[in-house]
Formats: structure tokens, sequence, C-alpha cells
């Protein structure tokens, strides 16, 4: 059944914006609107010159910048233009990251994020969760456990299975979120994944995988909620202790530095 497209967005005149970030804005306020989905022609340069009223130069650099937000792609020549994006939750994942990054947010943040976010997704994957699904569970969580005794490759490849069980949820929104959060701890955990550590992560996925494939969500969700507590204990208390470390030999370089003379 073909979808029956919305009526078409009025384009309006802006007073107080560049001609560009006009267009740009405008046609991000549509999609919102629901006046496009993934896959609708946009219009050529020519096309949205004409829908604007406005030269191609505004309106080469509002796709521009749309394009490199993936919001449209963009073809050139016979039949090009620009059409509405697949949606990449990947990329709005990575960029909600950097964001988080750059206004400060702190670890306990992030675990606080981590804890409502990944019992939500266990419950629904335990519900939601296809054979497919599984298959894909067991392989992630098979590649971590073939990579204990490793630091970084681990560390990702735990991060991988967390992410496969947020696909295994079928909630979008929430996924997102999770590769968003994953996308941040990583770094955060991967100095502290010790042997030992790692051990202890591979056997809560493992009760975790299970609960998911016996379609229980409060077992599901029980495991999360225990994981992310003792994680959250953990990497704070060694991070605590990294930091007691490197300030002592700085406090002993200070006091050794001779008084000046007079």
């Amino acid at each position: 059944m073909q979808r029956q497209k919305s009526e078409t967005p009025v384009w309006k005149l802006g007073r107080s914006e560049s001609t560009a970030i006009r267009v740009e804005r405008q046609i991000k306020e549509a999609l919102l609107d629901g006046h496009f989905v993934a896959g609708d022609f946009l219009g050529s340069e020519s096309d949205l010159t004409q829908q604007f009223g406005v030269s191609r130069l505004p309106i080469r650099e509002a796709l521009g910048r749309l394009e490199a937000l993936g919001v449209v792609d963009i073809r050139t020549g016979a039949g090009g233009g620009a059409r509405i994006a697949q949606g990449n939750p990947e990329r709005f994942s990575e960029a909600l990251a950097i964001q988080l990054k750059l206004i400060g947010v702190r670890e306990e943040e992030i675990f606080d994020a981590l804890l409502t976010v990944e019992t939500a997704v266990a419950g629904f994957a335990a519900q939601a969760a296809t054979p497919e699904d599984l298959v894909a569970l067991e392989a992630a969580l098979e590649k971590a456990e073939g990579l204990v005794g490793t630091q970084q490759e681990f560390t990702q490849a735990s991060m991988t299975f967390r992410n496969a069980v947020a696909r295994a949820s079928h909630n979008h929104f929430l996924e997102a979120m999770m590769q968003a959060v994953v996308h941040v701890l990583y770094r955060s955990l991967s100095p502290y994944t010790t042997g030992a550590v790692a051990k202890s992560v591979i056997s809560r996925h493992r009760a975790l995988y299970e609960a998911i494939r016996d379609g229980n969500a409060d077992a599901a969700q029980d495991v999360v909620r225990q994981n992310n507590m003792l994680l959250r204990k953990k990497y704070l208390a060694a991070r605590d202790e990294a930091a007691k470390a490197s300030a002592k030999p700085a406090k002993a370089a200070k006091r050794a530095v001779p008084a000046r003379s007079r």
C-alpha cells in the first residue's frame, strides 16, 4: 500500500536569520511535522530555488548542512537531487556522545543513565527478541568470551553485546540512547578492564542472555540492575584510587622544589 503523503509544507519568509539557515530550519521542521519520511524526494537545486524563491547558493549551503547532519542524501547528475535520508542510530548516538562530553557529563551521570536505559532495554528484549536476535546475542557473547585477557578489545566486544541486547528490544529510541551511552562508557571503562573483571562481566552477560532467551523479563532486569550496581561501584573505586595515586607524585615533587633564594 502506497503511503499517502501529507500536505505539502508552506515555505515561509524569514527576517532575522540568513537565507541558508532559514531553508535548513524549515526543511527540518517539515520533516518533524510529518510532511516527509525517509526516502521522500525533496527536490533538485532548481526545484528548491523555485519553491523557496531564493538563489542557488543558499539552497546549496542549506543542503550541505543537512547532508552533514544526516537529514538528506544528495545525488548529482541527471535525475539527481536531495532525498530524505534513511535513519542511522549510530550516527545520532555518536553525535550525542560527543555532545555529552562537551557539556562535561560526569561518570556518575552516565551510570545513572545506563541503569535506567539498560533496565528498560533488557525487559523489552526478553519480550520481543526473535530467533535471529538470539543468534546475534550468542555470537556477540562468544566473541567477547574469546577476548578475555585483552583490554580494549574485550571492552569493545562487551559494549557490542550490550548494543545487540538493545537491538533485540525492537525499541528504536532506546536502542539509539543505549548506543550513545555505550559510546561514552567504553572509553571510561577500558582502562580498568582486567582479566578478572572481564570474566565477571562474561558471567553476567551469559545470565542476561539466558533470561532473554527464556523470555523472563523480570530476571533480565534483575541481572542488569545487579550488573550495573557492581560495575558502578568497581569503576568509581578504581577511578578514585587512580586519582589518589597520581596525586601523590605531584605533591612529593612540589615539596621537593627548593625555596627561591632571596
